[in-house]
Parts: C-alpha cells; sequence; structure tokens
C-alpha cells in the first residue's frame, strides 16, 4: 500500500499525540502527585486551655486554677527547598493563650515528596529534625490500614502508631478520620514556659489550690515534708497528645485536624514522687478553615482530574482517530493508483 504525504503525517502526528498521552498518564501525574515544591498550607485552630495557671509558678499570679481560658493558634507548613524527592519543610505553630503574648514554634524536617513521611536530616542539615513518620498530611489515596503510618509527636520527639477511626465529609470533601496517641517525656518543656524546677516556697504558697488534683494525705502531709526539702524541687514533665487528622480521601490533603494534650508534672519530694495533673490543651480547626482549605483541595483534585484523565484521555482518543485517517487516505490513495492499471487492462483487451 502506498501512503500519501498527507497519510503519512496523520499517522506521524497520532503516534505522537499516543505517546504524549502516555507520557502524561505514567511520568507527569506521578511527578504531580508528589508534594509540591510550592507548597504553602495555613490551618487556623481554635480551643481551651484547662488547668494550674503556668503563671502562679514563676509567681506572676495569684489564682492556681485556670479553666476554660481560650487559644486560638494557627500552623503553616511551607517549602524551604527540595533535593530530588527528599523537601525540606518548615512548620510554624504559632499560640495565643488568653490574652498572652503569641508564642510561635518553628520545626523543619526533610519529607519524602511521595511517602509524605519524615527521614533523617540531610548530611549538613544542622536546623532539620531528625523524625520518622507523618508530619502534616497523608499521601495520595490514604490507607485505611492499621499500621499503615505513624505519626510524628514533636511534643515527645517520638512516633506513634496511627488508627483509622471512620469517614466524614468536611469543607465539601470526603475525608478519613485518623488518630495517633503519643505519650512520653516532655522533651522541650521551655516551649510551653515550664520551668524544670519549683521553689520550695512557691510550692507552699500552691499548696490550697492544688485540692483535688493531689491526694488529700499528701496535702495534710506536705508541711512536714517541705521543711526537708532542697530549696529548688525538680519538676519532671510528660506529655499524652492525642493528634487528629481528617484527610481527604483522594489526595491526603489534611482538611481539618486537632490535637488534645495532657500535660503532668512530677514533683520530686525526697520520700515520694507525687504527679500532679498541670494541664489539659484542646484544640481543632475552625469552621472557617475547614472550608478554605475544602476549598483548596478541591481545586487541587480537579487540576489533578483535568492533568491525570481528561487530558490524557483527549490525547489518546485524538491520536487513534488520525492513525484511523491516516488509514483511509492511505486506502483511498491506493484505490486511486490502482484505477488506471484496470483501465488499462479493459482497454488492451
Amino acid at each position: 500500500m502506498k501512503l500519501s504525504r498527507s497519510s503519512v503525517v496523520l499517522a506521524v502526528v497520532g503516534v505522537l499525540l499516543i505517546v504524549a498521552a502516555a507520557v502524561v498518564r505514567f511520568v507527569v501525574v506521578p511527578s504531580v502527585t508528589k508534594l509540591p515544591t510550592d507548597l504553602d498550607v495555613t490551618l487556623e485552630f481554635a480551643g481551651t486551655y484547662d488547668g494550674i495557671n503556668p503563671a502562679v509558678l514563676s509567681g506572676g499570679a495569684t489564682e492556681v486554677l485556670a479553666e476554660g481560658v481560650p487559644i486560638v493558634a494557627t500552623r503553616n507548613v511551607s517549602a524551604e527547598s527540595v533535593d530530588g524527592d527528599t523537601e525540606i519543610v518548615r512548620r510554624a505553630d504559632e499560640r495565643t493563650v488568653g490574652d498572652g503574648e503569641p508564642a510561635l514554634t518553628e520545626v523543619f524536617f526533610a519529607v519524602d515528596r511521595e511517602t509524605a513521611e519524615a527521614g533523617p536530616a540531610p548530611d549538613g542539615a544542622e536546623d532539620v529534625t531528625d523524625a520518622e513518620g507523618l508530619v502534616f498530611t497523608l499521601p495520595v489515596d490514604p490507607s485505611t490500614e492499621d499500621g499503615a503510618y505513624e505519626y510524628w509527636d514533636q511534643n515527645t520527639l517520638q512516633s506513634a502508631p496511627v488508627t483509622f477511626e471512620g469517614e466524614e465529609t468536611f469543607g465539601g470533601r470526603d475525608v478519613y478520620r485518623y488518630e495517633s496517641v503519643s505519650e512520653g517525656d516532655l522533651a522541650n518543656p521551655a516551649a510551653l514556659n515550664l520551668p524544670t524546677s519549683l521553689p520550695k516556697a512557691t510550692l507552699a504558697a500552691l499548696a490550697p489550690g492544688l485540692d483535688g488534683l493531689v491526694s488529700p494525705e499528701l496535702l495534710a502531709a506536705l508541711p512536714a515534708v517541705l521543711p526537708s526539702l532542697p530549696a529548688e524541687i525538680p519538676i519532671a514533665w510528660t506529655s499524652r497528645t492525642t493528634t487528629f487528622v481528617d484527610a481527604d480521601q483522594e489526595l491526603g490533603a489534611t482538611i481539618a485536624g486537632g490535637s488534645k494534650q495532657e500535660v503532668t508534672g512530677s514533683l520530686d519530694l525526697g520520700v515520694t514522687t507525687v504527679d500532679v495533673p498541670f494541664a489539659t490543651i484542646d484544640i481543632y480547626s475552625t469552621d472557617d478553615s475547614i472550608d478554605t482549605r475544602g476549598d483548596q483541595v478541591a481545586d487541587d483534585s480537579r487540576l489533578l482530574n483535568l492533568v491525570g484523565t481528561v487530558l490524557p484521555v483527549v490525547l489518546l482518543v485524538l491520536g487513534v482517530l488520525l492513525l484511523v485517517a491516516a488509514l483511509l487516505l492511505a486506502r483511498r490513495a491506493a484505490a486511486r493508483a490502482s484505477a488506471p492499471t484496470e483501465s488499462a487492462s479493459q482497454s488492451s483487451v
């Protein structure tokens, strides 16, 4: 079959379109589903602080207990740098308790752009935390199997298993609900303005306000114990944090979330150690934050659907149509070429 120039051009373009469809589907799409290099996400939270007033530990307040104190907080996660499939991510948390000054904490992680899990800090990256597990989001198409993930707890510098808790709809997006519970020594008490020791005089002043937090027998015995205690009484802090993550079922992106942190102080009184429930800090995403985040993820989903499904299908269909057109043109050209030969044969007969 002799091919005409137009049929060759159509065939070549058709093949190129089919190849382009394959490239988009199997090369471009996997890169798009990775952690974006221009990552910049902000979540807003609200909640309450219940427990001992931190100011009394430094003598800055007289009321021992603080109940239902409002908390507002934000978390911004942004890309600092990218090296192949590793992205250095900055996670900045700002929290304001009551009328206090905002407290800002910054942490840097080396995150795998495909799995969304943190790993060891790269060589020379002194400010990057050696971490493991998820730190702010789940990967695309997240699993609901127990044991599939662990979540990093910066309070205790350890990771803990993630459990699947069900499904819900937030911000117009279907989400999977996950929880992770981490318990251990508080790694950085200073981040919560907590001292590592308590003056003996301050403990004596606090004693009446501890009623209901420690046993009555201990409070009754405290005046007799105080004279034998050192001027500064050591405090060891522990933290139990339940982290909540509501992740988009398609993209794994966090739509909402929060945490409940329970802080306990252990006072070394020589003859015994007393555990004092110090505070419960409970926060969760605000409604406005959930709606905003839902809209952002919906936009990302539409873009991924366009690039990952619509565009490859359109390219593939156009490529096949052009190949069919090229074949039809080739057959028509062959038919025209054979027509004069048949006429000449009939004339000679």
